[in-house]
């Protein structure tokens, strides 16, 4: 939910926000399946110990992710459009870097990696080692990522609302909210990596 929030408050708008949910849970998602399926064809288990690293790893990539989004907090900036039927929206980007990139392949990569530690073997690869039928593995594998999916999008969404109507108040308080969001994502990281 960290590294989704620090994506979400970048680009809160509904669909960007929902994006950035959805490409991290299929990033999540395929590592997952992928693994488990290989996993339980092959009778294999998940070292324990590869836990740990794995976790450290993922501690880093949420350090770095929080340091981007505060960082970037102080270059978001709001537009407020209103249109001839009376509507009014915000659009919040960052101004950090001449050029806006997206990044679209960044949430995706950490989900990929956020897939190998953590709860999620532990919710999904552990019980799969346990099927007969590789086909069975994978089908579990693939509701549990259809699931995850549902959740970070959802998750997202409300995310980038809470920003959206802070910016639509303010953009300080838009900014304030992204710096936050960048710091708890460090704090989070830095707990995985001394945990």
């Amino acid at each position: 939910m960290a590294a989704v929030s620090a994506f979400a408050v970048r680009r809160p708008r509904a669909l960007e926000a929902v994006g950035f949910g959805v490409r991290w849970a299929a990033g999540h998602g395929a590592v997952l399946v992928l693994i488990g399926t290989a996993a339980a064809a092959l009778g294999l288990s998940i070292p324990e110990s590869s836990g740990h690293w794995l976790e450290r790893i993922v501690g880093v990539s949420l350090v770095a992710l929080g340091a981007w989004t505060a960082v970037g907090a102080r270059a978001l900036h709001a537009h407020v459009h209103s249109h001839d039927d009376g509507t009014t929206h915000v659009h919040l980007h960052s101004h950090l870097l001449r050029r806006d990139h997206r990044h679209a392949h960044a949430a995706t990569a950490i989900g990929a990696l956020h897939g190998l530690a953590g709860t999620a073997p532990a919710l999904a690869l552990v019980p799969v080692v346990s099927f007969d039928s590789p086909a069975f593995a994978a089908g579990y594998l693939a509701l549990f990522a259809v699931g995850t999916a549902l959740g970070m999008a959802l998750y997202a969404l409300v995310a980038g609302w809470v920003v959206g109507r802070a910016a639509f108040r303010s953009e300080v308080i838009a900014r304030a909210v992204a710096f936050v969001t960048g710091l708890a994502t460090c704090g989070i990281g830095i707990f995985w990596i001394v945990r």
